[in-house]
C-alpha cells in the first residue's frame, strides 16, 4: 500500500471564538483552521456515553473559509482505555464533513479505563507500549475511515531504565501501524529544556517522511519545568531551530500554532500577526533541503523488567488525581507528579469557574482562602468528569453531601446548573430562590456580598433556552 502523501495545507491555529476578530481582520492570513471536536460535546456518562455534538457549532466551522483539520482531544491512544466506538463515529461525522484529510489524538494517556487522571500524561514506552498504541491507532483509524497522526507528546518525568528512547517509541508505532506523526515542536522543546531528550536526539530516531504537521505553541517557567502551556508567543529559538527543522520534512502538510482563548484574548494584534507571519516564514521553508538519511537505526535492547501498562497507568491516575505521589511507586517522579496534579486541579478549577460563575464566586466570597480548600478535598475524593456538565454535577452533589445548608448558595448552585441542564435537555429549567434575588445578583455583579438578604417570600425564576432546541444534538445512534 502507498504510503501516504500529505496535503500541502499550509499555516493555521487550533479554532476558538477568540479568533474570530482575527479572522475578521485577516481574512486570508491563514490556510487552515485545526477544529478539536470534543470540546463542542457533551456526555452523559464520561466513559460510556452518550456522546452529543452540538451540531449548529460544526455547521458554523465548515463555513468558514479555511480548509479544516480534526484534532482529536478526548481519545489519547497511548493506553489501555480503548477509543469508544460512539466517540469513533461521532469524530468520523466531523471529519467528512470538514473534510479533514487526516485525523490526529494524543500518543498519551488520560487515565485507566474508567477513571481520569485529569491530564495527559506519557505512555509507558515498554515493548508492550507499542503494542497497546499500535491496537488502539488501528481501532482508531478504523472509526474514522481517515489517516491518522499520532502527536509527539511532553512528558515532566524523567524516562525511566526500563523504557525504549522517545523518539524510538514513536518509530516502532508508525512501524507498526503505517500511522503519520504530528511533530508537536514545543512539546520536545519542553523536553529538552527539562532534561528529558535533546531535540536533535529525538528527531534522528523518527522517520522524517511521517511529519504531517507541526504545532508550535509559547510556554512558561512553573515550579522548575517549562510548561507546554499555550500561552502566548513562541520562544525565540524555538522559531529558529523550527525554520531548520521543517526543511527536512518531505511530507509536510499543516503547520499550526496553539494558544489557549484567555491568552489568545490578552495577546496584542500586532504581536499576534507576528506570530502568523512568522509561520508563514516557517512554512515557506517547508521540505527544501530533503535528506535522503534514513532514521538511526533500531538496535534491540536487552530486556529490562518493567512494570505492566495498566499498573503504570493506574499509579500514576491516583497520583495525579488525588495528588499523592505515593501512589505511583517511583520515587523520583515525585516533583512531577506534584506538578501534573497541580496543573489537573487548576484545570478543573477553570472549569468550575466557567461552569459556575456565580457558585463559586459566592463560595470565595463568603469562605475566603478556605474555599481553595474545599476545592483540594473535592478534587481528592471525586475523580474528574471530563466533560462540563459532569464535573459541576459532580461538584454540586459533592457541595450537598458535605451538608452545606446555605439556602442561597443552594439557588445560586441550582441557578448555574439550570443554564448547563438547558444545553443538554433543551428545554426551560425553574430555580428557586429564598427571596428575591435582584439584590444578590447586583452585589455579585461587583464582587461584593450583600450586607442583608431578604427573608422570603419565595422567587421562582424560570430559565429559558435560547436560540437552540434538542435537535441541535446530534448522538451516535450506537450509543444509545
Amino acid at each position: 500500500m502507498a504510503a501516504f502523501q500529505a496535503p500541502k495545507l499550509g499555516i493555521g491555529m487550533i479554532f476558538s471564538t477568540a479568533l474570530k476578530p482575527f479572522l475578521q481582520r485577516r481574512p486570508t492570513a491563514l490556510d487552515v483552521l485545526e477544529i478539536e471536536p470534543q470540546t463542542l460535546w457533551l456526555a452523559d456518562d464520561p466513559f460510556d456515553g452518550p456522546f452529543y455534538e452540538f451540531t449548529p457549532a460544526f455547521d458554523m466551522l465548515a463555513e468558514l473559509p479555511q480548509k479544516k483539520l480534526v484534532h482529536s482531544v478526548g481519545m489519547p491512544i497511548g493506553g489501555t482505555r480503548r477509543p469508544h466506538p460512539a466517540q469513533l463515529s461521532l469524530l468520523r461525522r466531523v471529519a467528512e464533513r470538514l473534510d479533514s484529510p487526516w485525523v490526529s489524538e494524543h500518543l498519551s494517556i488520560a487515565g485507566t479505563p474508567h477513571k481520569a487522571a485529569g491530564f495527559l500524561l506519557p505512555p509507558l514506552q515498554t515493548d508492550e507500549g507499542v503494542q497497546i498504541a499500535a491496537r488502539n491507532i488501528r481501532a482508531f483509524a478504523g472509526g474514522v475511515g481517515r489517516p491518522v497522526a499520532i502527536e509527539t507528546g511532553v512528558a515532566y518525568f524523567a524516562r525511566k531504565a526500563f523504557e525504549m528512547p522517545d523518539g524510538e517509541f514513536v518509530a516502532r508505532i508508525c512501524e507498526e501501524t503505517g500511522c503519520g506523526i504530528l511533530l508537536d515542536l514545543h512539546n520536545l522543546y519542553c523536553n529538552e529544556r527539562n532534561g528529558r531528550i535533546r531535540m536533535q536526539d529525538f528527531l534522528a530516531q523518527i522517520p522524517l517522511d511521517r511529519v504531517w504537521e507541526i504545532h508550535l505553541a509559547g510556554g512558561q517557567e512553573m515550579d522548575g519545568y517549562w510548561l507546554d502551556s499555550h500561552s502566548g508567543e513562541m520562544p525565540v529559538d524555538l522559531a529558529a531551530f523550527s525554520r531548520e527543522v521543517v526543511q527536512s520534512l518531505p511530507n509536510l502538510g499543516a503547520l499550526n500554532f496553539e494558544i489557549y482563548d484567555t491568552f489568545l484574548e490578552r495577546m496584542a494584534p500586532e504581536e499576534l500577526d507576528d506570530t502568523v507571519n512568522e509561520l508563514r516564514e516557517i512554512w515557506d521553508r517547508a521540505g527544501i533541503s530533503r535528506s535522503d538519511a534514513p532514521p538511526a537505526a533500531l538496535v534491540p535492547r536487552p530486556a529490562t523488567p518493567g512494570p505492566a501498562s495498566a499498573d503504570w497507568e493506574d499509579g500514576a491516575t491516583r497520583a495525579v488525581w488525588q495528588a499523592d505521589p505515593e501512589q505511583h511507586p517511583w520515587p523520583d517522579d515525585a516533583k512531577a507528579l506534584r506538578l501534573y496534579a497541580k496543573l489537573a486541579r487548576s484545570f478543573r478549577g477553570s472549569i468550575l469557574v466557567r461552569a459556575m460563575p456565580r457558585t463559586l464566586r459566592y463560595l470565595l466570597l463568603r469562605d475566603g482562602n478556605s474555599t481553595e480548600t474545599l476545592l483540594g478535598r473535592f478534587h481528592t475524593a471525586r475523580d474528574p468528569r471530563l466533560f462540563t456538565p459532569l464535573e459541576a454535577e459532580s461538584f454540586a452533589d459533592y457541595l450537598i453531601g458535605e451538608g452545606e445548608d446555605d439556602p442561597w448558595l443552594l439557588a445560586l448552585l441550582g441557578y448555574d446548573l439550570a443554564f448547563l441542564r438547558i444545553v443538554r435537555q433543551g428545554k426551560a429549567q425553574l430555580v428557586r430562590f429564598p427571596g428575591d434575588p435582584t439584590t444578590l445578583f447586583e452585589a455579585l455583579a461587583v464582587a461584593r456580598l450583600p450586607a442583608n438578604l431578604p427573608d422570603g417570600p419565595e422567587w421562582e425564576v424560570e430559565l429559558l433556552p435560547d436560540g437552540f432546541t434538542l435537535a441541535d444534538f446530534t448522538s451516535d445512534a450506537a450509543a444509545l
